[in-house]
């Protein structure tokens, strides 16, 4: 009697999984043909016991690792230096009415280089890597030696390339550690990244407060010119499957330009420069942003037809079409938004309503960095040692959003937080975003083949912008339209009858432009209290807004599916 396998081969399931994912049948075929594929994908990682599963060698790893994560810092470290020194260069180069072009810019440049880590499948890690280190150390040089504002604002732009070691970071820890594993050294990785964030603010004001703010980016370009070279000679990874096939198909270079999805690099770049610039402007007329939002929708289809015809698609929209993948990209959007919104308005809140000064705001966000970057590796050792993710990630976000009901409850309008709860208030919801950042780039990964892993990483770093842009944006449309109505009607309603409209007019305008002056000695005692009382009702929105973004995060999160942690980088 003749036995049958017990496992089926795939290829006489095609038919079913070609059939329509989305449908309930679909979706069930899926599960079988998964089920199955699991058996097989644990005897694969039974037999791939080299080097523990890692692509390389322990040391091998660790000597490759060491200069992946030093860029990080660096890359860090410049997004943050700007934060310092933004007053100072303003008011050097007289571009104290254009200071949005320098944040723009840099948000730009960020924005389109970061999904297209895709483009290191075809060009290779290594050159994408030195790419983005000469383009960031010239946009710094370019800063250095800026004498205007256009000049500074295309250095920023250049700077902004920093932006790719992130995602090319990921893609090469990727590669060379197993999914079992891969937690824990991306907790790794955000602890060098949480290092540079928090040292570069105050490294800038130091170093501009001796040297003057260029000597900031002066610093900068050697560090750059070392990381370049130090990469050049020094950093080499081994061929990975896509270049050994390139390399056997005799893969040219005018073949690899004909791979790049130039039609959807443009789209990315042109799609994500409209939702900034509706973002970020302020229109009198609304008829702008009926057009803007037109030219939107109208890049947003393009993209979509582009990107699902060709080949080499930077953002291939048929894994949109897989449940973990497109959970996991909103769990990033949602995410970053709230994370966003309480990174820069929890402060505003300290130093405007509890009246605390900038180094004490500085003290208070210290746990921060640490609940961060350790929620990140302890989340990662947890997935380690489990190989299980969705129901802790469900457990931890479902932790964040209280912590922001939490914080919603102690920072409404007359509630004042005590000692413990301002070092505190923020932790928990900062514990959650570190935590699902890990947690979904496993999750991501382990949803599809290895070949696309590349553009899942791509994938989560495009949404992870898109979030930091639309929360910071809209959490400043939420805070500003707020905080004007109630100036405006809190000081007309209880000014004093001796008080004249143009007197009125001014101090409304200096309390809407100078969060310093509502506690300072020029503002009129009478005002005081009603101002403070103005911006707490206006932060408070804000958190609100971060609570509902954060559930739909946790909704999102439960969109994510169980898949295997492979032990193996050969999966």
């Amino acid at each position: 009697m003749s036995t049958q396998p017990l496992v089926p081969n795939k290829s006489h399931l095609a038919d079913v999984m070609d059939d329509t994912s989305t449908s309930l049948s679909g979706y069930i075929a899926e599960e079988i043909i998964e089920d199955y594929g699991t058996v097989e994908n644990n005897n694969n990682d039974n037999d791939n016991t080299e080097n523990d599963g890692y692509l390389l060698p322990y040391n091998q790893t660790v000597a490759i690792l060491i200069p992946v994560y030093l860029l990080v810092f660096l890359a860090s470290l410049d997004s943050t230096i700007l934060s310092t020194l933004m007053t100072d260069i303003a008011s050097d180069l007289n571009a104290i009415p254009y200071v949005s072009w320098i944040a723009t810019a840099y948000l730009f440049s960020t924005s389109i280089i970061q999904p297209l880590g895709k483009l290191s499948d075809i060009f290779g890690r290594k050159p994408l890597l030195l790419i983005c280190i000469a383009v960031f150390t010239f946009g710094c040089l370019q800063c250095a030696l800026a004498q205007n504002v256009i000049s500074f604002t295309c250095g920023r732009f250049l700077s902004g390339f920093a932006a790719g070691l992130f995602t090319l970071s990921t893609i090469i820890s990727s590669d060379l550690i197993p999914l079992r594993d891969r937690g824990v050294y991306q907790g790794l990785g955000n602890i060098f990244f949480a290092l540079g964030s928090a040292i570069g603010g105050t490294c800038g004001g130091w170093i501009s407060q001796h040297w003057g703010w260029r000597m900031a980016f002066w610093c900068q370009v050697p560090i750059g010119l070392i990381c370049f070279l130090m990469i050049l000679f020094s950093f080499n990874l081994p061929p990975l499957p896509h270049e050994i096939e390139n390399a056997n198909s005799g893969t040219t270079m005018s073949e690899k330009l004909k791979k790049v999805d130039i039609k959807g690099i443009f789209l990315i770049a042109f799609n994500l420069l409209i939702l900034i610039i509706m973002a970020s402007a302020n229109f009198e007329d609304k008829f702008v942003y009926f057009i803007l939002s037109l030219h939107l929708l109208i890049g947003i289809y393009s993209l979509y037809k582009v990107e699902n015809s060709h080949p080499f698609a930077i953002i291939p929209v048929e894994l949109m079409k897989n449940r973990s993948v497109l959970g996991a990209s909103l769990a990033n959007w949602f995410g970053t938004m709230y994370s966003y919104i309480i990174m820069y308005y929890f402060p505003v809140y300290l130093s405007t309503v509890l009246g605390i000064n900038s180094d004490g705001v500085g003290i208070r966000l210290i746990p921060n960095i640490i609940v961060a970057s350790l929620s990140s590796i302890l989340s990662g050792y947890y997935m380690k040692w489990s190989g299980k993710y969705l129901k802790f990630s469900i457990i931890i976000n479902s932790i964040g959003c209280l912590g922001l009901i939490l914080m919603i409850i102690r920072t409404r309008p007359g509630t004042y937080p005590s000692i413990f709860e301002q070092f505190t208030l923020n932790v928990l919801s900062v514990n959650a975003y570190a935590s699902m950042l890990t947690v979904t780039l496993l999750a991501l990964i382990a949803a599809v083949p290895i070949e696309h892993q590349t553009s899942v990483t791509s994938i989560q770093y495009a949404f992870r912008s898109m979030g930091s842009t639309l929360g910071t944006s809209f959490s400043s449309y939420i805070f500003t339209n707020n905080l004007s109505y109630y100036l405006i009607n809190k000081l007309t309603l209880n000014k004093p009858d001796d008080v004249s409209e143009k007197v009125l007019n001014k101090i409304i305008d200096n309390a809407m432009h100078d969060a310093k002056y509502i506690r300072s000695n020029n503002a009129p005692k009478w005002a005081v209290n009603l101002m403070i009382e103005s911006y707490n009702i206006s932060v408070w929105y804000t958190f609100i807004f971060a609570f509902g973004a954060s559930i739909l995060g946790l909704i999102s999160v439960c969109i994510i599916k169980e898949n295997k942690l492979h032990t193996s980088v050969k999966r």
